[in-house]
């Protein structure tokens, strides 16, 4: 997503000041920017992290920014935008219907649909496109009284394909969706004519250290408290992050700073913390290893090989549980190909789907 928004500003007008108040102040929301935050689990202090008026009303701007980039650059792909009303409610995209051949494209943890926009620039001339926003995230519903659990997402997803009547297609998932997509294409192994994971969550790799056991450790690389958590998670997301416009950066500090709680609340429902901590299952048990030997579609594992998260030994590995598998590995991508490298890895992907075709 940080890399799609740092073009933002060389493509929409909108004020962003570098280092003076903007003149936003009275339309500054609130209630999603609070005037304290306090410092909880990682990397914190006694201090409190405190955004002045002139921070807050930079990131309102930067946030006007990147909504009017995002809907400039969906119009120029030609996306129609559709809500699945659920339960629960699923925001979507759909771009292309004169394709012979559909790909959907599932986003990964914290992320949203738009993140796709730069592969789709390739993808669409191949492939209808469907892309959802993941529930819990984007536009679509966010309910505290659901529980965000990788069977739940796949039942919810399940029954959102069932209903848009998807009879056959070809499925890509990136990290979080990475671990969906392997859940939906053992659920649906007749609709999933392909299956392309990009540094894909759920997997284990025993003796390799990953965020599994950082997050067991009590240390979550997404749980943002401060400005220099978010550049810590930046570091370890892209080989070299991005440059970003300041009321952009302010933006999404503010942005994650605020979600910390609702990501929180997923990320252990997505790992089943609970039942990994108590000792009821092993990291091992909890992944999707031994799903693989059952599933028959081709299947692509796209890896960066500067992946901090998940490393990338894990495709090679992972490779070997698949009866129809490839592997490659980006020698110069972190854990986001897709942004690091949108039109490397929207060719790859076509080469894969096509030959697979044939």
């Amino acid at each position: 997503m940080t890399r799609l928004l740092s073009q933002a500003r060389q493509m929409v007008m909108v004020p962003c000041s570098e280092g003076k108040r903007v003149g936003w102040e009275s339309r500054i929301e609130r209630k999603l920017f609070t005037p304290e935050i306090d410092l909880g689990q990682r990397n914190c202090t006694s201090m409190t992290f405190k955004p002045s008026i002139a921070f807050r009303a930079k990131a309102k701007a930067g946030e006007a920014m990147v909504e009017a980039f995002l809907k400039k650059n969906g119009k120029q792909l030609g996306v129609n935008l559709h809500t699945h009303q659920g339960p629960p409610l699923i925001s979507w995209a759909k771009i292309g219907s004169d394709k012979k051949e559909t790909l959907v494209l599932i986003h990964g943890f914290g992320d949203r649909k738009e993140s796709f926009y730069f592969i789709s620039e390739v993808l669409k001339e191949k492939l209808n496109l469907i892309i959802p926003d993941l529930p819990g995230f984007g536009n679509s519903g966010m309910d505290p009284q659901l529980v965000y659990s990788l069977d739940n997402y796949t039942d919810w997803f399940g029954r959102f394909i069932e209903q848009t009547g998807l009879d056959s297609f070809h499925l890509a998932g990136c990290s979080m969706g990475g671990a969906i997509a392997v859940k939906l294409a053992a659920q649906f192994p007749s609709k999933v004519k392909s299956l392309s994971l990009v540094d894909p969550a759920g997997f284990y790799l025993p003796g390799k250290h990953s965020v599994y056991d950082e997050a067991l450790a009590g240390s979550n690389i997404f749980h943002i408290n401060s400005p220099g958590d978010f550049e810590t998670l930046q570091s370890r997301i892209f080989r070299k992050s991005p440059p970003l416009p300041a009321c952009v950066r302010e933006y999404m500090i503010l942005k994650a700073i605020g979600d910390r709680q609702w990501f929180a609340k997923i990320f252990d429902e997505l790992m089943d913390m609970e039942s990994i901590k108590s000792g009821k299952i092993s990291l091992e048990q909890a992944s999707l290893n031994h799903l693989c030997k059952d599933m028959t579609m081709p299947v692509m594992l796209f890896w960066g090989r500067h992946d901090s998260l998940l490393p990338w030994e894990t495709a090679p590995f992972v490779n070997e549980l698949f009866p129809r598998s490839q592997v490659h590995i980006f020698d110069e991508y972190g854990h986001a190909p897709h942004l690091e490298g949108p039109r490397k890895l929207a060719e790859r992907m076509l080469d894969f789907i096509r030959d697979e075709k044939r």
